[in-house]
């Protein structure tokens, strides 16, 4: 496997996609905390499943006086709540276990004000079970929107069916609300990775440009150079330690070490500048470009992806006809 060029090229850029992966993972990581994106989505999500309006800000008295508002104060939620030290306030948080969140919305519903308090006292000349009372209370309400009534309609007729005893009901509705919550969390947890990989395509191709690392001119040079493609691929066996964990300190250390001592067509080098761009004409430009966005769309696969790939390249190439026995 000496002589087999493709395969060489491949081990180089792949290691380069995996260092400039790990880099750009902790920044995105980085910005989704300092900027709350989890609790924020985590409010939008469950605003959206609570049929209520997202508001621009959430700290106002709307906000607060709507069902997520009371929600969110409640003592379930309020414990695993957080002060932020940037803004002095409390924020969301980021998750919220399923039974958490059945208990609160109970809770909460527990505590609504009916529009005409008379209808509560309809069903008392009579027993009734515990959910049919929470039902009449939630029927009587003008706080829940319409898109939530009926849904709490379907999820207290599958609790009544599902539930062999009356007293067993309330608990069979618990279930059902944590079953329609992790439904939804499903569904937003696939938003918010989609969002979380447009940020770390863009994060990405930033850094790619920042750094000057062209997938294309990367490619160029690493084919027509050998001696620096067998620089990068002798140096890129030395990685295997980071087998256990990507981000420990001694890989670090090793990544750093390697792309110090390699040499490799990233940066804005005078050498790498005139190569690149031998005359000022917008079709460098334009390919230039090009090889960013690509780089960035390498990054956005993660440092695991590569570092996988990097494996089996690194395997491939070790694997060599079995020695003679002598």
């Amino acid at each position: 496997m000496d002589h087999f060029p493709l395969l060489d090229i491949a081990i180089g850029l792949t290691l380069i996609y995996t260092f400039l992966s790990l880099l750009a993972s902790e920044l995105t990581e980085f910005l989704a905390t300092l900027l709350r994106w989890r609790s924020a989505q985590l409010q939008r999500g469950i605003m959206t499943l609570l049929g209520e309006a997202v508001p621009g800000n959430p700290h106002t008295e709307e906000f607060k006086n709507s069902i997520t508002g009371k929600l969110y104060s409640s003592s379930l939620i309020a414990s695993i709540t957080q002060r932020s030290r940037w803004h002095r306030r409390f924020v969301g948080p980021s998750y919220i276990p399923s039974p958490v969140f059945a208990d609160a919305l109970i809770e909460v519903l527990k505590m609504l004000e009916a529009e005409h308090p008379s209808d509560l006292l309809k069903e008392t000349d009579r027993p009734v079970s515990e959910l049919a009372q929470l039902l009449t209370r939630i029927e009587a309400s003008n706080q829940i929107s319409p898109c939530l009534k009926d849904n709490l309609r379907r999820l207290a007729r599958s609790a009544e069916t599902r539930a062999k005893t009356t007293e067993l009901q309330m608990e069979q509705f618990k279930q059902e609300i944590s079953l329609w919550y992790e439904f939804s969390m499903d569904r937003l947890s696939g938003v918010y990775r989609r969002k979380t990989k447009l940020m770390t395509i863009l994060i990405g191709s930033i850094l790619a440009v920042l750094i000057n690392a062209d997938s294309l001119f990367m490619l160029r040079r690493i084919s027509e150079n050998t001696a620096t493609r067998s620089v990068i691929i002798e140096n890129a066996l030395q990685i295997q330690g980071c087998e256990t964990d990507l981000s420990s300190t001694q890989c670090m250390a090793q990544l750093d070490t390697l792309l110090d001592g390699t040499t490799i067509p990233i940066g804005w080098h005078p050498v790498n500048f005139h190569q690149q761009f031998p005359k000022y004409a917008p079709t460098y430009l334009l390919r230039a470009v090009v090889g960013w966005l690509l780089t960035g769309i390498a990054i956005s696969m993660g440092s695991r992806f590569w570092f996988q790939i990097l494996e089996q390249f690194v395997e491939v190439r070790e694997t060599g006809e079995k020695p003679d026995e002598g």
